[in-house]
């Protein structure tokens, strides 16, 4: 994402403060904190996901990095309440449906000291579509994953993500940012791989995901992919 957006923190995020405490919510394998704690060695930063399983060990985490778990679904124990500087969030797409948006955002929320800011890194997903220099070819497979980006299931709802700004308002946080960035082409087929693995897991489920997973993996050879745009949003909580 540095790559993609220039930075791992808005540069509109003071970092200079002393003690100062980043937490990363969803942190999964640890990269993004472990990338802070190198770029912030002074401050501490905690990673916090409900499995510890994609932790690293502990002989290969940075000194200034606290790895620890829990389900951001439910409040946070009292000991890191109001405690953080930055709150950095990133990819809860996947889990999240409207209906638990505003629980989760306001447990996020709590975590923040007065005047402390909000990162949230989220796919668009209205904004999926098909990339294609393949001479004008058919690319089902490819037009049925942005139909799933829109809604992967019957259930799923992501308005919540296209609404950000306005959850941050409601919770009193300012939005002092709202970027948004495209793939440049070059990540189309990297972004591409990823996601081919990520439909492994699911073979053991179901045998047609296999055959999905070869008809989209032609279509990529081919030079067909599906780009989704990011957004960034930058909030500050307010004091009082």
């Amino acid at each position: 994402m540095k790559s993609l957006a220039g930075y791992l923190l808005h540069p509109k995020i003071p970092t200079n403060q002393e003690d100062l405490r980043i937490i990363d919510l969803g942190a999964g394998t640890g990269i993004w904190a472990e990338e802070i704690a190198d770029q912030y060695p002074n401050a501490t930063i905690d990673a916090v996901d409900i499995s510890a399983d994609q932790f690293p060990p502990e002989s290969f985490r940075s000194k200034n990095t606290h790895f620890w778990t829990h389900n951001c679904f439910e409040p946070f124990p009292e000991q890191y309440l109001g405690k953080f500087d930055v709150v950095h969030a990133r990819f809860w797409l996947c889990i999240v449906n409207d209906d638990v948006a505003k629980q989760l955002f306001e447990n996020f929320v709590t975590l923040l000291k007065p005047g402390g800011y909000l990162q949230w890194v989220e796919p668009l997903p209205r904004t999926a579509h098909v990339v294609s220099r393949n001479g004008g070819a058919p690319a089902p497979a490819c037009e049925k994953l942005v139909q799933t980006w829109m809604k992967p299931t019957p259930l799923s709802s992501y308005d919540w993500v296209h609404a950000l700004p306005r959850l941050f308002q409601e919770f009193k946080v300012q939005v002092e940012v709202e970027d948004k960035f495209t793939n440049p082409d070059r990540y189309l087929p990297i972004a591409a791989q990823t996601f081919l693995l990520g439909l492994t897991e699911y073979l053991y489920k179901n045998p047609e995901v296999e055959k999905y997973q070869e008809q989209l993996a032609m279509e990529h050879a081919g030079g067909a992919f599906v780009d989704v745009a990011c957004t960034f949003v930058v909030g500050r909580k307010l004091v009082g």
